[in-house]
């Protein structure tokens, strides 16, 4: 009687060599490429969802002759990286090369723009247009004065300085670096950079430091200035202009650099590329102040003089301005040279004036001398020779006083008679001198002040109109010409001296155009009439002849006769003489133009303009005078005070305030001409508070208003020249590059289109591509190939299976007459691999499925197994023997086991399987399992888990699984019960070695009664000891009783 074990193994598993056919496969995508033999420069490649029931060999074979034209892949040479891909080819397309080569570049467009610290300001519109934008900074800064100025220079470039000197009220930065927002903002001496202090702890001490840092070094003494207000910027293209900052015009403010981009976020002219962000962070966007300096700016002031109220007007050049002292003959008049490096000459300045100009502005303060009118003085008179009887007269200069202005000299007046008024100078024409031939100036720098040239040309066009209005052909008006040439006098002469004073220059104006009005009636030749109120006549007065003239019906014979009208108005007329001469007449506008030189400062006189220095020198007239022998002062008189005065270049006087004197003579009709008086200053207390040759520089920086550059027009294009080995010579691809996508080029049959890259093309890149044709040809499992095929246009043609080639193009030509490849197609769900016990497995596609095993003959079956199978929950599996009614199987367990009650002759098995999706099944056993004559005399069940432990105490662990192993021993002390016979052991040790060379397991049944015990084992040792109660002695082998133990080790699931 065979023992209660029962042991299955592939060893004895009639399925192993069945023919196999199962309803379906679930498809596979592995594929392998596992050899290539070509030399063109495409790839053969497999795709799809393989559904055939085993793995596969499948060769692709490639033939050159005929095909469909399509096109090999473009290579490319040269440096961009853009691509050119081939959308498709015509089927008469010629076969041949096309090459493509870049010949023209083109012009890119570019957006203008201006770089703006880590920002950059940029054209709205591209093109050269936005070379147009000008952006211009107008500070609208305000300083006040504080208690600081440095006691030391600091350095350009640095942020930090230690001591006390330099807290200026910088606020402590934040934790994280940032300006406090109450942080104040100061200028230094005159650097143009705002600037914002700040304080850090730093090494224990407050360090105070400056952001941004200094870009040129601030000196010693410089003083430090609060500043306040902000910027108007303007941002125009010559046509549209935007502005920012206006508060006068209710705009944000201007102040910082953030503010300033913020609100060009609205301008339609620029955009800012780039991050705008509030960053308070030292040099951040928020922490600093308009950094755009469109205006000249004082880069320094130098020298010994100290100017005050520098300024430097915007469009001012890059250049020394040197300032010079070259007149110090006044005190507090002092005149200076200016003269620039690019301005050059520019006019004379005086101490005390505000000087303005085109190149800076600025003050030379007065300055008082340390005393004022001290010093040695003396005179001496010395009498020209004389008879012994002619007297002396007696001379002094009392008082005799020294000037602000005095200076160590001498001067000596001699008593020289006068010439006659006739022969006055004063009045006559000045000469024109060339400048350029003195040195000087160009020719036309002689020219008159504008203003004053514009007046005196409607004074000269009137009278020029005037005196052709009183001409004819030989005959003209005398008297009212010569009225009118002393009019014109009058008004020239006055015009000369005011007409740089405003209000005087409105004055004289009017005066112009009244008098133009008052001689309308004298313009023409015709007979004055003075009926028209002119001279205020209550009736026409006409002459009668001698004395008298008539009034209505009365007849005055006597001057100074009161009449009484007749006309008994009780009113009463004086006897007049009614003047005509010029000169009376035009006192009238003498007396205006006197009234306009009030306005502008001068004191009117009769010939002020040559003999007056206002109340300080005045020509007493006379017939004699007290003349300076050197001709450098103007004459004194007898009787009268004296103030040293001068003729400046112009002809005009004035005081030198050096010194002055009163001069009495007694006795002055003994004065004989020659008589000199010598004025001596021997010293003067005190110190000229400027010296000839005394200098100050101002350095002046020029800018401008700040512009966008690098605006270009482009044609934005790229000229690919095209050309084919069989169609020679094809027209341009012209690629735009400005953003817009390429257009399809067709010709010659094939249809491309460029795709540009992040790096450029340059001149002689070159793509190269081919119009190919070919064939080929499949076979599987080295069978018989099939048909030649043309290559498809798409490149890609069906198979079978649910497998597709594709035919991928490469560099030309892409496939060669003779190219071979060779794929595996995998199929790990193949339905040989329920053959063996290995972990591969059958799997079906969708959720039932059947696998018929034909034994090929009858053949006994006493047991049907399953194992590593997954099978859904619900799954249920039925095997049929040779039509019979299906049984199902216990699938509940790790392994099913079906053993029959008897074995039976079966040819053809069934295996049906529902509400199985995704399953699988791992191994299939069919046939007569193995059995000892006896069972063993130990059968111990092992649960084993598979569990990864680390090392140390209480180690974590990893489950893998779980299984039940077996240790079955045959014990020699039981000869009957639990005997190992030989005949068992030359059945049982083929199976054993079975499993040892396929490494496969086996199922054992622990008792054929209850197959759900059943499990999945392989040896747990690689040696099997056998023991002979007779120690291998009998020379029956049949006598021998053995013993063994059999360790089965589970295989986890």
């Amino acid at each position: 009687m065979p023992s209660v074990q029962r042991y299955l193994s592939g060893h004895n598993n009639a399925a192993r060599s069945a023919a196999l056919t199962a309803s379906s496969v679930r498809a596979s995508q592995a594929i392998e490429r596992v050899r290539a033999q070509r030399t063109g420069g495409g790839r053969v490649r497999l795709s799809g969802a393989y559904s055939g029931h085993a793995a596969a060999q499948v060769e692709i074979e490639l033939r050159a002759a005929g095909g469909v034209p399509r096109a090999s892949q473009p290579q490319f040479a040269g440096v961009g990286n853009g691509q050119l891909s081939v959308l498709g080819v015509d089927a008469a397309a010629p076969l041949q090369a096309l090459t493509l080569t870049l010949v023209d570049l083109g012009v890119p467009t570019e957006h203008a723009q201006l770089a703006l610290r880590e920002v950059q300001i940029r054209a709205r519109a591209p093109g050269a247009a936005g070379n147009q934008i000008r952006i211009t900074v107008q500070p609208q800064l305000q300083r006040a004065a504080t208690d600081w100025a440095l006691l030391a220079d600091w350095p350009a470039g640095s942020a930090l300085q230690q001591g006390a000197q330099w807290d200026w009220g910088g606020l402590p930065l934040s934790a994280q670096g940032q300006l406090d927002e109450r942080s104040g903002r100061i200028q230094i001496g005159h650097d143009p950079q705002v600037y914002r202090p700040y304080r850090v702890y730093k090494d224990g001490a407050w360090q105070f430091g400056l952001t941004p840092a200094p870009e040129r070094p601030l000196p010693a003494g410089a003083p430090v200035w609060r500043v306040s207000g902000g910027y108007v910027v303007t941002v125009t293209d010559g046509q549209a202009v935007e502005t920012y900052g206006d508060t006068a015009a209710g705009q944000p403010a201007v102040v910082t650099l953030y503010e300033l981009l913020s609100a060009l976020a609205g301008s339609a002219l620029v955009e800012v590329a780039g991050v705008v962000a509030a960053e308070r962070a030292l040099g951040g966007q928020a922490a600093l102040d308009v950094p755009l300096r469109t205006q000249a700016w004082l880069h320094g002031i130098s020298g010994k003089v100290a100017l005050q109220d520098v300024a430097v007007p915007p469009a001012a050049p890059t250049q020394q301005l040197t300032v010079r002292c070259i007149n110090a003959d006044v005190v507090g008049q002092e005149r200076w040279s200016v003269q620039g490096a690019v301005s050059g000459a520019l006019p004379v300045a005086v101490t005390g004036q505000r000087y303005q100009s085109a190149a800076a502005d600025f003050l030379i303060p007065a300055i008082a001398p340390a005393a004022l009118g001290s010093g040695e003085v003396g005179f001496v008179y010395t009498p020209t020779g004389r008879s012994d009887e002619e007297g002396l007269p007696s001379v002094c200069l009392r008082p005799l006083r020294l000037g602000a202005n005095a200076r160590p000299l001498t001067v000596t007046f001699r008593y020289s008679k006068r010439p006659p008024a006739e022969c006055s100078c004063s009045d006559m024409a000045a000469p024109r001198l060339s400048l350029s031939c003195l040195g000087l100036e160009r020719e036309d720098d002689m020219a008159l002040d504008a203003a004053h040239q514009q007046r005196l040309q409607l004074l000269y066009q009137w009278r020029r109109d005037f005196m052709a209005s009183n001409t004819a052909k030989f005959f003209a008006v005398r008297k009212d010409m010569d009225f009118a040439d002393l009019v014109t006098k009058h008004f020239a002469e006055a015009l000369a001296e005011i007409y740089e004073v405003a209000a005087a220059a409105a004055e004289w104006d009017a005066a112009l155009v009244d008098m133009r009005a008052d001689l309308q009636a004298l313009e023409g030749l015709q007979w004055t009439d003075f009926a028209g109120g002119n001279i205020n006549a209550r009736d026409q007065v006409w002459q009668t002849g001698g004395n008298a003239a008539i009034a209505g019906a009365a007849k005055i014979t006597k001057p100074g006769q009161l009449l009484q009208a007749e006309d008994g108005d009780g009113q009463a007329w004086l006897y007049q003489h009614l003047s005509t001469t010029i000169e009376d007449l035009a006192r009238k506008y003498a007396a205006r133009m006197d009234y306009c030189r009030t306005l502008a400062g001068i004191v009117p006189k009769s010939k002020s303009s040559s003999t007056d220095a206002g109340s300080c020198w005045t020509d007493h007239g006379g017939t004699h005078w007290w003349v300076d022998t050197e001709g450098n002062y103007l004459p004194a008189f007898t009787g009268h005070a004296y103030i040293s005065a001068k003729r400046d270049a112009d002809g005009k006087v004035y005081s030198t305030r050096e010194f002055g004197f009163g001069l009495l003579v007694a006795c002055p009709d003994r004065l004989k001409e020659g008589d000199q008086i010598t004025v001596r200053i021997h010293s003067v207390d005190g110190h000229r508070p400027y010296q000839v040759g005394d200098e100050a520089v101002i350095s002046t920086v020029a800018a401008g208003p700040a512009w966008l550059a690098g605006g270009v027009d482009g044609t934005d294009a790229l000229t690919w020249r095209v050309a084919g080995s069989v169609s020679g010579a094809l027209p341009d691809y012209i690629v735009p590059t400005d953003g817009a996508a390429a257009p399809v080029y067709h010709q010659a049959g094939a249809r491309l289109q460029m795709a540009l890259g992040g790096i450029p093309f340059a001149l002689g890149d070159t793509f190269s591509l081919a119009i190919e044709a070919g064939q080929w040809r499949w076979r599987r499992d080295a069978g018989a190939w099939s048909a030649l095929a043309d290559i498809p246009a798409s490149g890609q043609a069906p198979l079978a299976d649910g497998l597709q080639v594709h035919f991928d193009s490469g560099a030309a030509p892409s496939f060669a007459d003779g190219d071979t490849y060779m794929f595996t197609v995998h199929q790990p769900w193949a339905v040989g691999h329920v053959r063996d016990a290995h972990e591969s497995a059958w799997g079906w596609a969708g959720a039932a499925a059947t696998l018929e095993i034909d034994l090929g003959a009858p053949t006994p079956v006493a047991a049907l197994a399953l194992a590593r199978y997954h099978l859904p929950a619900g799954a249920q599996v039925r095997i049929a023997i040779d039509g019979g009614a299906p049984q199902l199987l216990d699938t509940s367990g790790p392994v099913a086991v079906l053993l029959l009650s008897a074995p039976v002759q079966a040819a053809r098995l069934l295996i049906s399987i529902s509400g199985a999706e995704g399953g699988h099944i791992g191994w299939l056993w069919a046939g007569v399992p193995l059995a000892t004559d006896h069972h063993a005399s130990q059968c111990q069940r092992v649960r084993r888990w598979a569990v990864g432990r680390g090392s140390g105490i209480n180690p974590a662990s990893l489950y893998a699984g779980a299984g039940d192993g077996w240790r079955l021993a045959w014990s020699p002390g039981d000869a009957t019960a639990s005997r190992l016979l030989q005949a068992d052991l030359q059945r049982l040790l083929p199976l054993l070695d079975w499993a040892q060379q396929q490494d496969e397991p086996l199922i054992l049944v622990p008792h054929h009664r209850h197959p759900q015990d059943a499990s999945l084992v392989r040896l747990g040792a690689d040696a099997l000891e056998i023991t002979d109660q007779h120690a291998w002695q009998p020379d029956d082998a049949q006598q021998r009783l053995l013993s063994a133990t059999l360790d089965l080790e589970p295989v986890f699931a």
